[in-house]
């Protein structure tokens, strides 16, 4: 009975480590092409090229916490000029 829950168990976590992994790795153009008229809308005097690259900089985990920095530092400063 041990060996079967232990290997149920290890079926689980095998399942949701490879679920984790795919749902992390899926990077198609179609989410691209389903954000930009959003996008758009969002920062009407940007460029398509360049709201795609801030796109990919925000899909980069590895740059996540500049880019939030980048981001409030951007709504402070439009928020002083605003008042």
């Amino acid at each position: 009975m041990k060996k079967f829950i232990s290997g149920l168990l290890v079926l689980v976590s095998a399942f949701v480590l490879a679920t984790a992994v795919f749902a992390a790795s899926k990077n198609d153009n179609k989410d691209w092409k389903e954000m930009l008229p959003m996008m758009k809308q969002m920062h009407p005097n940007l460029s398509e090229e360049q709201l795609q690259k801030m796109y990919e900089q925000c899909r980069n985990t590895k740059n996540m916490d500049q880019m939030m920095d980048q981001m409030m530092e951007h709504m402070m400063n439009n928020s002083k000029t605003n008042q």
